[in-house]
């Protein structure tokens, strides 16, 4: 006989669809169904970060964790009209222009984020409405990281802060 939960547990996970992307200058990135988000891994610290509605805007647009720890970053496209798509990247201080400059460049075909970009910590996938996504990466040393949306045209407002601390 076995544990009802785990038979559960076992039924949900064949279930989930997960599209993964493995480039190897970005780390692991997956496009998750929002319930799989839910799952938490022990020593992984989630952050949870969406688009602000239809606006160009994270909410929120501050974030903190410590140097060292596994980060998860749970994001999710939060419009309901505007159909443009969204993602996260976190990128090595004072990178923004250079990156969305380069992000412009790699263009729709690399999803807006340049393969091997040099500035890139993290990313996700970019995200359609209701969709949600995820990134995992070590959190660098402390400082402060901006995080931008690379969708063509997004980048110069929608952006946010990560806060390392020691």
């Amino acid at each position: 006989m076995h544990d009802t939960h785990d038979s559960l547990s076992t039924h949900a996970m064949k279930r989930r669809v997960f599209i993964c992307v493995l480039p190897a200058a970005l780390g692991l990135t997956c496009l998750v169904p929002a319930l799989a988000a839910a799952n938490k891994s022990p020593g992984v610290v989630e952050l949870n970060v969406s688009s602000d509605g239809d606006f160009l805007a994270f909410a929120p647009d501050e974030l903190t964790c410590k140097t060292g720890t596994t980060i998860r970053v749970i994001f999710h496209h939060a419009g309901e009209r505007i159909t443009q798509q969204h993602n996260w990247v976190l990128l090595k201080p004072d990178s923004e222009e250079a990156f969305i400059t380069a992000s412009l460049k790699a263009g729709e075909s690399m999803g807006w984020v340049p393969p091997g970009d040099k500035n890139v910590i993290a990313a996700t996938p970019l995200c359609g409405i209701g969709m949600t996504a995820m990134a995992e990466f070590t959190a660098p040393a402390p400082g402060d990281y901006p995080f931008v949306c690379s969708f063509a045209g997004h980048g110069e407002e929608m952006r946010g802060m990560l806060h390392v601390t020691a």
